[in-house]
Order: structure tokens, then sequence, then C-alpha cells
């Protein structure tokens, strides 16, 4: 029994401070951004993908690093998206709205644009994301067109979470050797607090990217606790 409380006190003590270090670590690697295009930019990369084809609408730009781009209940990060009406009164997809893809694919390939990753969670149509440089591109579709949208890389966050959890794991067991085993039991008990509401949502995380949900780039891992912030208490723009 206490050989069973200490391998479980040592796991639960890798889990909150792995999971307390990929957050510092994502956040550290997230602190210093490279810009959004400007909206000049923005447009003259559109028309390298869709070559000959004007936007409908007008530029939709959010410059914060995480926020809300539809109201205090959603939270994102910044972008700059350029939409493209397919058919004009029309709602919902159709072969119409789906008519660009072949270009857009081709033209992105064209202008240098790498690793191309199919978005899930769309109805029809080819949804994609691409990156060039110190940008991401996401060709999607709304309701009624395609929509080429350019986010900021993740990159540093990414890379600064694995670091950080790494350091967290091991400062885990390391803590635990040293002060843990004194007192099992308790330990235990106030490791397992924390880690049954961190856990689970750490793990929807993961879950998510793997599944390939979201739009834009990887998210950084340290917004997943913004995200939840925002829902249970005041909402904030960062």
């Amino acid at each position: 029994m206490g050989r069973w409380l200490r391998g479980a006190g040592m796991v639960l003590s890798a889990l909150l401070l792995g999971i307390t270090g990929a957050t510092a670590g994502s956040w550290l690697g997230d602190s210093n951004p490279s810009p959004l295009p400007a909206n000049a930019e923005a447009l003259r990369l559109a028309q390298e993908i869709l070559p000959g084809v004007s936007p409908t609408g007008g530029i939709d730009r959010r410059d914060y690093i995480y926020g809300s781009p539809l109201g205090d209940e959603e939270s994102g990060p910044g972008f700059v998206a350029i939409a493209y009406e397919a058919d004009e009164g029309h709602a919902g997809p159709s072969l119409d709205e789906c008519r660009l893809d072949e270009q857009a694919r081709i033209g992105a390939a064209t202008a240098g644009w790498e690793g191309f990753h199919e978005i899930s969670g769309y109805p029809s149509c080819s949804n994609w994301r691409a990156e060039r440089g110190k940008v991401v591109l996401a060709y999607t579709h709304d309701t009624i067109g395609s929509v080429i949208t350019f986010y900021r890389p993740t990159t540093g966050a990414s890379v600064g979470m694995l670091v950080g959890l790494t350091i967290g794991l091991l400062a885990g067991v390391a803590g635990y050797t040293l002060v843990g085993r004194r007192r099992p039991t308790l330990t235990l008990v106030l490791l397992a607090i924390p880690n049954l509401a961190l856990v689970p949502v750490a793990a929807l995380f993961v879950a998510g990217l793997i599944v390939g949900l979201h739009d834009g780039p990887t998210p950084a891992f340290w917004t997943l606790w913004v995200s939840l912030a925002r829902l249970f208490l005041l909402p904030t723009d960062y």
C-alpha cells in the first residue's frame, strides 16, 4: 500500500509541476510575438494566393496577441482576415463556394507557402493552413464564401511549452522524492485536488491538437487558462 501511495503521489506531483511548467514556458515563449502583416501587405499576400480575384468585403483585423474576436464569450489569437464571397445571396456550402479551392492551393504553393495541413470541423470544401516565414495562413470557408486569414506563428510558445513541461516533470519527481515521501497520504490528497481540475482540461487541449480543429497555428498552451478565466470570471483582452 505504501509503495502504491508513493508511486501515485510521484505521478501527481510530476503532472502538477509539468502543467505548471508548460504554462510558464508557453507564456515566456510567446512573450515577444512577431507582428501581423499590415493591411496592404495582407492584401498583397492574398493576391499571390488568389491572383485576379478581388475580395468582396473589408479587412477584419484583430491586432491583439490574445483576446476576443466575436464577443466576450469567445477568445482567440489576433488575425487579419480577408473574405471572398462566392455567391451573393446564398447561405451555406455550395459547389460555387468551393470554386476557388484549387486555385488557392496552387497559388499558395507557387507563392512559397509550406507545411500544408487540413483543418477539421468544416462541412465541405477544402480547408487548410500553411506557413511562410513568420506568418501562418488559414484558408477556410464561412457561410458565403472563402476566407483567407493570416496569423502570427506560435513556434516559440510551443518550444517553450515543451521545455517547461520537461523541467516541470523532472522537478515534480525530484520534489516528491525529497518531500512527499514523509507523509505520502496527506501529500497524495493535496496533489490530487488541483490535478482533478488541471489534468482533464490539459488532456482536452492535447486532444484538440491531435484532431486539428483549430483554424490557425497551434494554440499557445497558456491561453487555455485565459479562456477558462474569461469563461468563469470577468472578460479581459490581452
